[in-house]
């Protein structure tokens, strides 16, 4: 594979839906964190008022969703954007990823610039030239936290797989999941973009946990 700038520009442009895409499944984790301690500190009230059905409801919505959205992620196919065919490509073009290379692309008036060369050794040995080794790493990190949901997804939410699906998926396996794909999309987020990122959960600018102090039906005027 050739390491030229439409490379890179597609890249960059896979990166930012890959972003985009990862946004929305760490903020679903935390809103529905935040909505299982609301059920957890009111579950007799919440028994006496028969919500036991909506809750199951509400998890089966959230598993699913969660699911789906780490195995979009860790896909390396053809016609799909995913951070593993991201890193996949930025692998076998390593060996052409110099220093000097990926510093074109941030200009020394930039405000990025000075940091930008300790952000590119992070996925280098030398930092020289980047490591097949270092994000082959990163790779199979994504694959093994992620394999269980992954397999739960194909045979059970995405498909009605004849082959049965062994074990189970907890939650911890879906926050396991969900914390690996957020700290290495934060990483390639910040070395191809040189905008740097601790975790993609967004800071809400408003309480949306106001809607649980009051009566989900309007009142009759």
């Amino acid at each position: 594979m050739q390491l030229d700038e439409n490379a890179w520009k597609r890249w960059v442009a896979w990166i930012g839906k890959v972003k985009s895409d990862l946004q929305s499944t760490v903020d679903d984790r935390a809103i529905f964190r935040a909505f299982n301690e609301e059920v957890r500190q009111n579950q007799d009230w919440i028994h006496l008022h028969h919500g036991q059905r909506f809750y199951s409801f509400v998890v089966r919505s959230y598993v699913a969703r969660v699911a789906l959205g780490v195995r979009r992620h860790v896909k390396n196919n053809d016609n799909s954007i995913s951070l593993l065919r991201v890193l996949d490509q930025m692998r076998r073009c390593a060996p052409q990823l110099t220093v000097e290379h990926y510093l074109r692309h941030f200009p020394h008036e930039s405000d990025d610039a000075p940091w930008m060369r300790l952000t590119f050794g992070g996925s280098s040995d030398n930092g020289a030239v980047a490591s097949a080794r270092k994000i082959e790493v990163d790779m199979q990190d994504l694959e093994r936290l992620t394999e269980q949901v992954e397999s739960f997804a194909d045979r059970v939410v995405a498909h009605l797989d004849s082959r049965e699906f062994a074990g189970d998926v907890t939650f911890n396996n879906l926050d396991q999941a969900v914390d690996a794909l957020d700290q290495v999309a934060c990483k390639y987020i910040a070395l191809l973009t040189g905008k740097g990122h601790s975790t993609l959960e967004p800071r809400p600018q408003n309480d949306w946990r106001r809607i649980f102090t009051v009566p989900l039906r309007k009142p009759a005027a």
